[in-house]
Protein backbone atom coordinates (compact mmCIF):
# COMPACT_ATOMS: atom_id res chain seq x y z
CA UNK A 1 0.00 0.00 0.00
CA UNK A 2 2.70 2.61 0.91
CA UNK A 3 4.46 1.84 -2.19
CA UNK A 4 1.36 1.99 -4.32
CA UNK A 5 0.60 5.65 -2.38
CA UNK A 6 4.45 7.11 -3.08
CA UNK A 7 4.43 5.81 -6.64
CA UNK A 8 1.27 7.79 -7.24
CA UNK A 9 2.78 11.13 -5.74
CA UNK A 10 5.48 10.79 -7.52
CA UNK A 11 3.65 9.95 -10.75
CA UNK A 12 1.34 13.16 -9.92
CA UNK A 13 4.59 15.50 -9.52
CA UNK A 14 6.15 14.22 -12.47
CA UNK A 15 2.75 15.09 -14.37
CA UNK A 16 2.35 18.67 -12.83
CA UNK A 17 6.31 19.11 -13.62
CA UNK A 18 5.50 17.99 -17.59
CA UNK A 19 2.45 20.62 -17.71
CA UNK A 20 4.19 23.21 -16.10
CA UNK A 21 7.18 22.75 -18.63
CA UNK A 22 4.45 22.73 -21.62
CA UNK A 23 2.88 26.48 -20.22
CA UNK A 24 6.39 27.51 -20.03
CA UNK A 25 7.14 26.65 -23.69
CA UNK A 26 3.78 28.74 -24.78
CA UNK A 27 4.66 31.37 -23.15
CA UNK A 28 8.46 31.55 -24.64
CA UNK A 29 7.08 30.12 -28.80
CA UNK A 30 3.88 29.93 -28.56
CA UNK A 31 2.88 33.20 -28.11
CA UNK A 32 5.46 34.31 -30.04
CA UNK A 33 4.02 32.60 -33.29
CA UNK A 34 0.86 33.77 -32.47
CA UNK A 35 1.66 37.39 -32.53
CA UNK A 36 3.88 36.78 -35.64
CA UNK A 37 0.41 35.82 -37.58
CA UNK A 38 -0.77 38.98 -36.19
CA UNK A 39 2.35 40.94 -37.06
CA UNK A 40 1.56 39.83 -40.93
CA UNK A 41 -1.61 40.73 -41.13
CA UNK A 42 -1.14 43.69 -39.63
CA UNK A 43 1.56 44.51 -41.98
CA UNK A 44 -0.90 44.20 -44.86
CA UNK A 45 -3.60 46.16 -43.40
CA UNK A 46 -1.23 48.78 -42.46
CA UNK A 47 0.57 48.54 -46.14
CA UNK A 48 -3.03 49.10 -47.90
CA UNK A 49 -3.96 52.05 -45.67
CA UNK A 50 -0.90 54.09 -46.26
CA UNK A 51 -1.60 53.04 -50.21
CA UNK A 52 -5.11 55.02 -49.37
CA UNK A 53 -4.40 57.91 -48.12
CA UNK A 54 -4.48 60.60 -50.51
CA UNK A 55 -1.59 62.52 -52.01
CA UNK A 56 -2.89 66.04 -50.57
CA UNK A 57 -2.57 64.81 -47.26
CA UNK A 58 0.50 65.56 -46.31
CA UNK A 59 0.98 67.59 -43.26
CA UNK A 60 4.60 67.97 -43.27
CA UNK A 61 6.03 70.89 -45.09
CA UNK A 62 9.01 69.86 -47.27
CA UNK A 63 12.29 70.67 -47.89
CA UNK A 64 13.00 72.70 -50.60
CA UNK A 65 16.28 73.27 -52.43
CA UNK A 66 17.34 76.47 -54.63
CA UNK A 67 20.43 76.95 -57.29
CA UNK A 68 21.84 80.48 -58.20
CA UNK A 69 24.22 80.57 -60.99
CA UNK A 70 26.64 83.20 -61.55
CA UNK A 71 29.29 84.17 -63.71
CA UNK A 72 31.88 81.55 -61.78
CA UNK A 73 30.08 79.39 -59.33
CA UNK A 74 26.91 77.72 -58.85
CA UNK A 75 25.00 78.04 -55.10
CA UNK A 76 22.72 75.56 -54.32
CA UNK A 77 20.98 76.29 -50.98
CA UNK A 78 18.19 73.43 -49.23
CA UNK A 79 15.94 74.76 -47.09
CA UNK A 80 14.32 72.65 -43.95
CA UNK A 81 11.25 73.93 -42.34
CA UNK A 82 11.83 75.17 -38.63
CA UNK A 83 11.05 72.02 -35.96
CA UNK A 84 8.14 73.63 -35.19
CA UNK A 85 6.52 74.23 -38.13
CA UNK A 86 3.62 72.70 -39.00
CA UNK A 87 0.66 73.38 -41.55
CA UNK A 88 -3.49 71.73 -40.45
CA UNK A 89 -4.15 68.49 -42.22
CA UNK A 90 -6.10 69.77 -44.84
CA UNK A 91 -7.95 66.25 -46.07
CA UNK A 92 -10.22 65.20 -43.64
CA UNK A 93 -10.24 61.44 -45.01
CA UNK A 94 -6.63 61.79 -43.62
CA UNK A 95 -8.03 62.31 -39.27
CA UNK A 96 -10.52 59.18 -40.58
CA UNK A 97 -7.48 57.20 -40.80
CA UNK A 98 -5.79 58.00 -38.19
CA UNK A 99 -8.26 57.81 -35.54
CA UNK A 100 -8.62 54.33 -35.69
CA UNK A 101 -10.41 51.63 -33.22
CA UNK A 102 -8.69 49.65 -30.96
CA UNK A 103 -6.65 46.77 -31.92
CA UNK A 104 -5.74 48.39 -35.87
CA UNK A 105 -2.35 49.62 -36.77
CA UNK A 106 -1.71 53.10 -37.03
CA UNK A 107 1.70 53.02 -37.25
CA UNK A 108 5.31 51.38 -38.14
CA UNK A 109 7.81 51.63 -35.66
CA UNK A 110 11.45 50.64 -36.46
CA UNK A 111 14.35 50.53 -33.90
CA UNK A 112 17.42 49.99 -35.68
CA UNK A 113 20.31 49.73 -32.81
CA UNK A 114 18.36 46.80 -31.19
CA UNK A 115 16.01 44.98 -34.02
CA UNK A 116 12.68 46.27 -33.77
CA UNK A 117 10.60 46.28 -36.52
CA UNK A 118 6.73 46.28 -35.45
CA UNK A 119 3.55 47.48 -36.37
CA UNK A 120 1.73 49.63 -33.80
CA UNK A 121 -1.47 48.74 -32.97
CA UNK A 122 -4.45 51.76 -31.20
CA UNK A 123 -4.67 50.67 -27.64
CA UNK A 124 -2.99 49.26 -24.77
CA UNK A 125 -5.27 46.62 -23.55
CA UNK A 126 -3.93 43.09 -22.96
CA UNK A 127 -5.74 41.61 -26.13
CA UNK A 128 -3.91 44.60 -28.10
CA UNK A 129 -0.39 43.97 -26.74
CA UNK A 130 -0.94 40.35 -27.67
CA UNK A 131 -0.35 41.44 -31.13
CA UNK A 132 2.59 44.44 -31.11
CA UNK A 133 3.40 47.07 -29.35
CA UNK A 134 -0.02 49.43 -28.47
CA UNK A 135 -0.15 53.26 -29.06
CA UNK A 136 -1.52 54.91 -25.37
CA UNK A 137 -5.29 56.74 -27.01
CA UNK A 138 -4.66 59.23 -24.22
CA UNK A 139 -1.61 60.87 -25.60
CA UNK A 140 -0.93 62.30 -29.27
CA UNK A 141 0.31 60.18 -32.19
CA UNK A 142 3.68 59.62 -33.14
CA UNK A 143 5.12 62.65 -34.83
CA UNK A 144 2.63 65.32 -33.45
CA UNK A 145 3.42 67.51 -31.06
CA UNK A 146 3.27 66.51 -27.63
CA UNK A 147 3.81 62.93 -25.82
CA UNK A 148 3.31 60.06 -27.49
CA UNK A 149 3.25 56.82 -25.37
CA UNK A 150 3.69 53.14 -27.53
CA UNK A 151 3.84 49.97 -24.49
CA UNK A 152 5.28 46.42 -25.23
CA UNK A 153 5.98 42.79 -24.31
CA UNK A 154 9.57 42.31 -23.21
CA UNK A 155 9.48 38.41 -22.71
CA UNK A 156 6.30 37.19 -24.32
CA UNK A 157 4.42 37.72 -27.75
CA UNK A 158 7.25 38.41 -29.96
CA UNK A 159 8.75 40.40 -27.14
CA UNK A 160 9.07 43.63 -28.83
CA UNK A 161 10.58 45.17 -26.21
CA UNK A 162 12.61 42.90 -25.12
CA UNK A 163 16.02 45.14 -25.34
CA UNK A 164 15.06 48.90 -24.52
CA UNK A 165 17.01 48.75 -21.69
CA UNK A 166 20.36 48.44 -24.12
CA UNK A 167 19.07 52.15 -25.72
CA UNK A 168 21.53 54.52 -25.01
CA UNK A 169 20.95 58.64 -26.02
CA UNK A 170 21.34 59.72 -29.49
CA UNK A 171 20.03 56.06 -31.02
CA UNK A 172 17.17 56.30 -33.32
CA UNK A 173 13.66 55.53 -33.13
CA UNK A 174 11.90 55.87 -36.30
CA UNK A 175 7.88 55.74 -37.07
CA UNK A 176 5.56 55.63 -39.84
CA UNK A 177 2.07 56.92 -39.51
CA UNK A 178 -0.51 58.04 -42.24
CA UNK A 179 1.37 61.33 -41.74
CA UNK A 180 4.20 60.48 -42.94
CA UNK A 181 7.46 59.37 -41.08
CA UNK A 182 9.40 60.63 -38.04
CA UNK A 183 12.54 60.69 -36.68
CA UNK A 184 13.31 60.57 -32.59
CA UNK A 185 16.26 60.43 -30.65
CA UNK A 186 16.58 59.38 -27.06
CA UNK A 187 17.37 61.03 -24.53
CA UNK A 188 19.22 60.99 -21.31
CA UNK A 189 17.10 60.30 -18.50
CA UNK A 190 18.95 63.50 -16.81
CA UNK A 191 18.03 65.45 -19.81
CA UNK A 192 14.33 64.13 -19.61
CA UNK A 193 13.77 63.65 -16.50
CA UNK A 194 15.48 66.59 -15.16
CA UNK A 195 13.54 68.69 -12.53
CA UNK A 196 12.90 71.51 -14.93
CA UNK A 197 11.21 69.02 -17.68
CA UNK A 198 9.04 67.17 -15.14
CA UNK A 199 8.09 70.39 -12.97
CA UNK A 200 4.87 69.50 -11.02
CA UNK A 201 4.02 66.71 -12.90
CA UNK A 202 5.96 64.38 -9.99
CA UNK A 203 8.63 64.73 -7.76
CA UNK A 204 10.26 61.91 -8.93
CA UNK A 205 14.30 62.29 -9.29
CA UNK A 206 16.77 60.44 -11.79
CA UNK A 207 19.19 58.38 -9.50
CA UNK A 208 22.50 59.34 -8.82
CA UNK A 209 24.62 57.94 -11.34
CA UNK A 210 22.03 57.11 -13.76
CA UNK A 211 21.81 60.26 -15.62
CA UNK A 212 23.45 59.49 -18.95
CA UNK A 213 21.59 56.18 -19.04
CA UNK A 214 18.48 55.96 -21.79
CA UNK A 215 16.14 54.54 -19.60
CA UNK A 216 14.66 55.16 -16.28
CA UNK A 217 12.54 53.28 -13.98
CA UNK A 218 9.50 53.64 -12.00
CA UNK A 219 6.23 51.85 -10.37
CA UNK A 220 3.10 51.46 -12.53
CA UNK A 221 1.12 53.90 -10.99
CA UNK A 222 3.51 56.63 -12.50
CA UNK A 223 1.14 58.01 -15.34
CA UNK A 224 3.01 61.25 -15.31
CA UNK A 225 5.36 59.86 -18.03
CA UNK A 226 2.82 60.12 -20.67
CA UNK A 227 2.19 63.77 -19.39
CA UNK A 228 3.17 66.96 -21.53
CA UNK A 229 6.62 67.60 -20.71
CA UNK A 230 6.45 71.34 -22.99
CA UNK A 231 8.27 69.53 -25.99
CA UNK A 232 7.85 66.98 -28.54
CA UNK A 233 8.63 63.42 -27.98
CA UNK A 234 8.09 59.52 -27.87
CA UNK A 235 7.78 57.51 -24.49
CA UNK A 236 8.06 53.81 -24.45
CA UNK A 237 7.31 51.42 -21.67
CA UNK A 238 7.49 47.72 -20.76
CA UNK A 239 7.30 45.66 -17.41
CA UNK A 240 10.64 45.43 -15.42
CA UNK A 241 12.30 43.39 -14.89
CA UNK A 242 12.28 40.43 -17.51
CA UNK A 243 9.59 37.88 -16.10
CA UNK A 244 8.06 40.39 -13.61
CA UNK A 245 5.28 42.75 -13.87
CA UNK A 246 6.87 44.34 -10.08
CA UNK A 247 7.66 48.07 -12.34
CA UNK A 248 8.02 49.34 -15.68
CA UNK A 249 11.05 50.60 -17.68
CA UNK A 250 10.98 53.83 -19.14
CA UNK A 251 12.52 55.15 -22.42
CA UNK A 252 11.71 58.80 -23.78
CA UNK A 253 13.25 59.72 -27.17
CA UNK A 254 12.94 63.75 -28.91
CA UNK A 255 11.38 64.28 -32.09
CA UNK A 256 13.73 65.51 -34.37
CA UNK A 257 12.44 66.00 -37.57
CA UNK A 258 9.18 68.24 -38.02
CA UNK A 259 6.14 67.55 -35.99
CA UNK A 260 3.19 67.17 -38.20
CA UNK A 261 -0.13 68.70 -37.47
CA UNK A 262 -2.75 67.24 -34.98
CA UNK A 263 -6.48 66.67 -36.60
CA UNK A 264 -9.36 67.33 -34.30
CA UNK A 265 -10.56 63.60 -33.86
CA UNK A 266 -14.16 62.53 -34.65
CA UNK A 267 -16.98 62.59 -32.47
CA UNK A 268 -17.04 58.98 -31.85
CA UNK A 269 -12.83 58.73 -31.31
CA UNK A 270 -12.62 57.91 -27.08
CA UNK A 271 -9.23 58.80 -25.55
CA UNK A 272 -9.68 56.05 -22.89
CA UNK A 273 -9.55 52.46 -23.55
CA UNK A 274 -12.48 50.83 -22.07
CA UNK A 275 -11.01 49.12 -18.80
CA UNK A 276 -12.15 48.32 -15.17
CA UNK A 277 -10.50 50.96 -13.82
CA UNK A 278 -8.62 50.12 -10.78
CA UNK A 279 -10.35 49.77 -7.03
CA UNK A 280 -9.64 52.57 -4.69
CA UNK A 281 -8.14 49.93 -2.19
CA UNK A 282 -5.57 49.17 -5.35
CA UNK A 283 -4.72 52.80 -5.60
CA UNK A 284 -4.18 53.15 -2.32
CA UNK A 285 -1.62 50.16 -2.36
CA UNK A 286 -0.14 51.85 -5.40
CA UNK A 287 -0.02 55.00 -4.33
CA UNK A 288 1.31 54.78 -0.57
CA UNK A 289 -1.88 57.14 0.26
CA UNK A 290 -4.79 56.29 2.45
CA UNK A 291 -6.85 59.17 1.91
CA UNK A 292 -10.21 58.42 0.06
CA UNK A 293 -9.38 60.64 -2.86
CA UNK A 294 -5.74 59.31 -3.51
CA UNK A 295 -4.95 59.71 -7.25
CA UNK A 296 -2.76 57.78 -9.18
CA UNK A 297 -0.55 61.14 -10.41
CA UNK A 298 1.15 63.87 -8.17
CA UNK A 299 -1.29 67.12 -7.84
CA UNK A 300 -0.02 70.01 -8.31
CA UNK A 301 1.84 72.43 -6.30
CA UNK A 302 -0.55 75.04 -6.56
CA UNK A 303 -4.01 75.10 -4.42
CA UNK A 304 -5.92 76.67 -6.88
CA UNK A 305 -7.87 74.71 -9.24
CA UNK A 306 -6.81 74.21 -13.02
CA UNK A 307 -8.30 76.32 -15.47
CA UNK A 308 -10.30 75.06 -18.18
CA UNK A 309 -7.16 75.55 -20.82
CA UNK A 310 -4.88 73.66 -17.59
CA UNK A 311 -7.54 70.23 -17.48
CA UNK A 312 -7.37 69.54 -21.17
CA UNK A 313 -9.43 66.11 -21.92
CA UNK A 314 -5.91 64.41 -22.63
CA UNK A 315 -4.73 65.16 -19.25
CA UNK A 316 -7.67 64.01 -17.76
CA UNK A 317 -7.99 61.16 -19.41
CA UNK A 318 -4.12 60.16 -18.39
CA UNK A 319 -5.18 60.67 -14.84
CA UNK A 320 -7.96 57.89 -15.40
CA UNK A 321 -5.33 55.37 -16.04
CA UNK A 322 -1.96 53.42 -14.74
CA UNK A 323 1.25 51.83 -16.90
CA UNK A 324 -0.66 48.31 -15.66
CA UNK A 325 -2.75 48.63 -18.77
CA UNK A 326 -2.38 45.79 -20.57
CA UNK A 327 0.65 44.40 -18.79
CA UNK A 328 -1.02 43.21 -15.55
CA UNK A 329 -2.94 40.99 -16.34
CA UNK A 330 -6.84 40.13 -17.17
CA UNK A 331 -7.68 38.86 -14.02
CA UNK A 332 -11.35 37.87 -14.97
CA UNK A 333 -9.17 35.19 -17.08
CA UNK A 334 -8.53 32.92 -14.05
CA UNK A 335 -12.16 31.07 -13.70
CA UNK A 336 -12.13 29.90 -17.35
CA UNK A 337 -8.36 29.11 -17.19
CA UNK A 338 -9.36 26.70 -13.83
CA UNK A 339 -12.29 25.23 -15.45
CA UNK A 340 -10.57 24.34 -19.38
CA UNK A 341 -7.72 22.84 -16.85
CA UNK A 342 -10.34 20.97 -15.27
CA UNK A 343 -11.93 19.82 -18.33
CA UNK A 344 -8.42 19.05 -19.76
CA UNK A 345 -7.88 16.40 -16.74
CA UNK A 346 -11.21 15.10 -16.83
CA UNK A 347 -10.58 13.67 -20.29
CA UNK A 348 -7.19 13.26 -19.58
CA UNK A 349 -8.32 10.40 -16.66
CA UNK A 350 -10.82 9.50 -19.20
CA UNK A 351 -8.83 8.54 -21.71
CA UNK A 352 -6.35 6.75 -19.58
CA UNK A 353 -8.67 4.56 -17.59
CA UNK A 354 -10.29 3.42 -21.40
CA UNK A 355 -6.43 2.69 -22.33
CA UNK A 356 -6.19 0.43 -18.89
CA UNK A 357 -9.54 -1.52 -19.93
CA UNK A 358 -9.42 -1.39 -24.03
CA UNK A 359 -6.57 -0.95 -25.48
CA UNK A 360 -3.11 1.61 -24.85
CA UNK A 361 -2.24 3.07 -28.16
CA UNK A 362 -5.62 3.38 -29.93
CA UNK A 363 -6.86 5.10 -26.72
CA UNK A 364 -3.67 7.41 -26.99
CA UNK A 365 -4.53 8.55 -30.52
CA UNK A 366 -8.42 9.07 -29.60
CA UNK A 367 -7.57 11.19 -26.30
CA UNK A 368 -4.28 13.13 -27.40
CA UNK A 369 -6.14 15.50 -29.52
CA UNK A 370 -8.47 16.74 -27.18
CA UNK A 371 -6.26 16.77 -24.52
CA UNK A 372 -4.19 19.32 -25.94
CA UNK A 373 -6.73 21.10 -27.34
CA UNK A 374 -8.45 21.73 -23.69
CA UNK A 375 -4.69 22.49 -22.51
CA UNK A 376 -3.70 25.36 -25.37
CA UNK A 377 -7.19 26.99 -24.22
CA UNK A 378 -6.48 26.84 -20.66
CA UNK A 379 -2.71 27.99 -21.17
CA UNK A 380 -3.89 31.01 -23.12
CA UNK A 381 -6.50 31.89 -20.40
CA UNK A 382 -3.99 31.54 -17.83
CA UNK A 383 -1.32 33.78 -20.14
CA UNK A 384 -4.08 36.57 -20.24
CA UNK A 385 -4.60 36.30 -16.13
CA UNK A 386 -0.50 36.50 -15.39
CA UNK A 387 1.08 39.75 -15.32
CA UNK A 388 3.48 40.36 -18.36
CA UNK A 389 6.99 40.03 -18.08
Amino acid sequence: MTSRILGGIGRFFITTGIVILLFVAYQLWGTGIQEASAQSDLGSDFDELLESVPETSSTTTAPTTTTEVTNTTTTTTTTIPAAGGTIPVIDTELAEKLFREGGEAIARINIPTIDVQKVVVQGVQVEDLRNGPGHYRATVFPGQEGNSGIAGHRTTYGAPFNRIDELVPGDEIRVKTVQGDHVYRVMAAGDAYSPEAIGTLSDFQVPAGTEGLGHIIVGPEATWVLGDFGDNRITLTACHPKYSARERIIVAAELVSAPVGTPDAPDSYSTVDEIELPTEELLNEATGQDSPDAQIVSAPASDEPPTEDEASPTTAAIDEVSLDEGLNGDKSALRPALLWGALAIVVYVFFKELARRWRFWPSLALGIVPVVILMGLSFEKLDRYLPAG
